[in-house]
């Protein structure tokens, strides 16, 4: 491929990134070669890989960090207790905080409408959810979730898995409700096509047990793990019914089953769902990192705003992860 033809994919690119993941996806599926998308991973990152290197041996990487990066590394995800991880009591600051916005008029009277059985438009049609913060959520600098989500122990995890970097891509909070039907959207098996390399946490504010939707992976399916030409992301997002159970064993589809503030780091680049509840409902905390060059497929539209000032200055890592949002004020 000439230079000039790969200069013309990349202003085709820089066009189309304020498409949909799933229009990006289709569009990557039938016009845009791997060779141009790997370029193009390796332009837009070679400046957060570049900051990484020079940080890297100023970061004290503690032994429960180091664990997660090697099941990161080896299954595509790791479970830890979030106040084991941060070192705190972080958790009952998120549940109270949590609770206020399921407790709001506006969420109460969408959840009392789903529990009647409407199935009301929403985003990315996922009527069985509800997003406690809004389609275009919004966290102050000081409230508990934002501190974590920024925080030291989990940019040190997403950095080195990454190996650079991160952006937080987007965060939500969700309220996961039981409906009737069979599975749908995101609580069918699927991969996240939206860069090669990416981190989600889910950050659960309820106990999850096997009646309120745990969080399913299968392991060593990511595309850095064993198992990644099993289906590969650049396939159609949603395979048939029944793919998953019928190529890999069970043993390697983990059910994150869990008490509250159980935090789960997954690359989901790996088959994965979202449990589809049966009993009571699923709240939870997310938070997606991607690359830099992840940053335009992910968003179509501002994915969250960040109000108000941090109580002392970030670091680096923390003013990388965010700094993306100032170009879209």
């Amino acid at each position: 491929m000439s230079a000039q033809t790969i200069v013309s994919k990349l202003t085709v690119v820089r066009r189309i990134t304020g498409l949909k993941s799933t229009a990006y996806q289709r569009y990557r599926e039938r016009r845009f070669p791997e060779s141009v998308y790997n370029f193009l991973y390796y332009v837009r990152n070679r400046e957060p890989a570049r900051h990484y290197c020079q940080a890297q041996a100023q970061m004290a990487v503690r032994p429960l960090e180091e664990k997660v990066i090697r099941e990161l590394r080896e299954d595509g995800i790791s479970l830890v207790d979030v106040d084991d991880l941060l070192q705190a009591h972080a958790l009952q600051d998120a549940q109270a905080w949590a609770e206020k916005q399921v407790a709001a008029r506006s969420n109460q009277e969408r959840i009392k409408l789903i529990k009647g059985g409407a199935r009301l438009e929403a985003k990315s049609g996922k009527y069985f959810l509800v997003r406690l913060l809004g389609d275009e959520p919004v966290v102050d600098f000081n409230d508990t979730v934002m501190a974590l989500s920024i925080s030291a122990p989990v940019l040190r995890i997403v950095s080195a898995y990454l190996g650079m970097f991160g952006r937080l891509a987007a965060l939500d909070l969700w309220y996961n409700m039981p409906t009737a039907g069979p599975a749908a959207f995101s609580q069918r098996w699927h991969r996240d096509p939206e860069d090669k390399r990416l981190i989600k946490t889910f950050l659960y504010l309820r106990d999850v047990d096997e009646t309120n939707g745990p969080f399913c992976f299968v392991r060593g399916s990511h595309n850095d793990g064993p198992l990644k030409d099993v289906r590969p992301s650049s396939a159609r997002m949603y395979p048939e019914d029944g793919f998953v159970e019928k190529n890999f064993p069970s043993d390697l589809i983990r059910v994150c089953t869990g008490k509250a503030g159980t935090l789960i780091f997954c690359d989901t680049t790996g088959f994965h769902k979202g449990g589809q509840p049966q009993k009571d409902a699923r709240l939870l905390f997310n938070g997606v990192y991607t690359t830099n060059a992840g940053i335009p497929l992910v968003l179509n539209a501002r994915q969250y705003r960040v109000t108000g000032s941090p109580t002392s200055p970030l670091d680096e890592m923390a003013s990388y992860a965010i700094g993306h949002l100032n170009s879209m004020r």
